[in-house]
């Protein structure tokens, strides 16, 4: 159970940390339900000024961090990577606009550009620029995932709880971003309905925006996919995985007493809670109670939408041997760790989508006042052909599936397709009561009509038999039509009345 730190306890500090900012959204091409649908946003991602490099090239055309994660992607979850495509974009550069807003007081549109000017100096004289890397994910599923790359290291005095926190929530709120011209060309026209409240020149080649990573998502990336309009409608669900790769004091192989030592501030880092000091012991436990490792070197715990993954004293020496082995670099060696389970992860957000967009359908076509059978039919057959095959193809590795089977629990995606299978099975029903209903009501159109043109037929009969022409005798034959078309109705009600005894 975490507990406080005792007094001879060393305060925690955090020497290496790397970060991964996540937007989830849906995709919703132009040309519609077309087949080929990676392959149309492969041709859409290749006209979008910042993509520097596609996964499917070459591999020395691909940048070292692109290359790392498709090579996990194809290690860790071989099954279903071909239904992915990757894309990464040019870096940009992000600076914490915190202490300028609580300098002047304001919300971050009503900075002046000379406020904003004087931030970028600010964080130039403080070297407190961070350079973020944008990879994205694009699932055949019509499901698009954002990631922010972005590596924190402070090896000399380390970064204590609350400035690591403070790091930590740059990517879920607006900040001050230094842009390309690449990325600039990518803005929308309308850049304050795009959430850019304010875009100023600086040297050639490089524009000062306020903005927020999620807008950039939003109102940038995924209109290259999408339809406008929906691009705009939709925002973007978000997930960050924290992961620490160099602590002091650091744990060692009994991650369970250094988290019983240390629970208070880790939970705070990685949940992105500024009062962590002030949650209930209890939550604090329930949250760190399950590491979801299989390793021994790294802990992974789950903590809403966030994940902290944490590392121990022997990681150095593993680094340098995962360098040597797969002729990386040191960061990079440490990537291709860490995103062993970040790439597991992705697929629990993906499968969160998927199942999220079907319910979210399934409602839709539950509401239509007059619900279409081919709609319906559509709607079933692509969740089968997109939920099923996820739910355990995707690794061959027992301990990947366990880790996914934990991690899809803890997200409730057994719950979530208990729900869709419920709901479908409603639907159905409805649908078929529907359906049943303007069945009977055609059927009882055509009893009616049928027992009218029985009537006529009856009346002729009787007309030829007694010899009554409707020239000579126009009424009597009117009369004797109508007398035998209320004589079959008659017959008809005493027959449904019958039958329904």
């Amino acid at each position: 159970m975490p507990t406080p730190p005792a007094n001879d306890t060393p305060p925690l500090r955090v020497r290496a940390m790397r970060i991964i900012w996540r937007d989830t959204f849906l995709v919703h091409p132009p040309e519609g339900n077309n087949r080929a649908f990676l392959t149309g946003c492969r041709a859409r991602l290749e006209a979008c000024p910042p993509v520097v490099a596609l996964s499917g090239q070459e591999s020395g055309q691909q940048p070292e961090l692109l290359r790392v994660v498709e090579r996990v992607s194809r290690g860790v979850a071989s099954l279903a990577h071909p239904d992915l495509l990757r894309a990464q974009f040019e870096p940009i550069r992000v600076a914490n606009l915190r202490p300028t807003l609580a300098r002047y007081r304001r919300a971050p549109q009503h900075l002046t550009a000379d406020q904003v000017r004087e931030a970028a100096a600010q964080a130039d004289d403080e070297e407190a620029w961070f350079s973020v890397t944008p990879i994205l994910l694009v699932h055949r599923a019509r499901v698009g995932l954002m990631s922010y790359f972005v590596a924190f290291d402070r090896p000399a005095g380390g970064l204590s709880p609350e400035e690591a926190i403070e790091l930590v929530r740059m990517g879920i709120s607006t900040q001050l971003i230094r842009l390309g011209d690449s990325w600039r060309a990518a803005l929308p026209a309308d850049r304050a309905g795009a959430g850019v409240d304010h875009l100023l020149d600086e040297v050639p080649g490089q524009s000062l925006a306020v903005t927020g990573l999620r807008d950039l998502t939003q109102y940038v990336v995924a209109p290259f996919l999408s339809t406008p309009e929906a691009a705009a409608q939709e925002r973007p669900t978000g997930s960050t995985s924290v992961v620490l790769l160099e602590c002091d004091p650091a744990p060692d192989d009994d991650f369970e007493a250094f988290v019983g030592e240390h629970g208070v501030p880790l939970r705070g880092i990685g949940a992105m809670d500024s009062f962590y000091r002030e949650r209930a012991s209890w939550l604090v436990e329930r949250e760190l109670r399950s590491n979801l490792s299989a390793d021994s070197e790294t802990a992974v715990y789950l903590l809403g939408n966030s994940e902290l993954i944490l590392f121990n004293r022997r990681t150095p020496a593993i680094i340098a041997h995962t360098a040597r082995r797969h002729n990386l670099s040191d960061e990079h060696a440490a990537t291709y760790l860490y995103m062993h389970y970040g790439v597991l992860l992705e697929w629990v957000y993906i499968q969160d989508a998927i199942l999220r967009d079907y319910l979210r359908r399934l409602d839709a076509l539950a509401a239509d006042p007059h619900p279409r059978r081919r709609g319906v039919v559509a709607a079933l057959q692509g969740a089968l052909s997109d939920m099923v095959q996820y739910q355990e193809h995707i690794t061959p590795y027992a301990t990947r599936v366990e880790f996914l089977e934990r991690a899809r629990a803890y997200h409730k995606i057994d719950s979530l397709t208990e729900t869709f299978e419920r709901k479908q099975d409603l639907l159905l029903s409805y649908m078929s009561e529907y359906h049943d209903y303007r069945d009977a009501r055609a059927t009882v159109f055509l009893n009616w009509l049928v027992a009218i043109l029985t009537g006529a037929e009856l009346a002729n009969l009787l007309a030829a038999a007694f010899g009554i022409s409707s020239q000579t005798n126009r009424w009597l034959y009117v009369g004797v039509t109508l007398g035998s078309i209320t004589l079959v109705f008659v017959v008809m009600i005493f027959l449904l009345r019958r039958s329904r005894r």
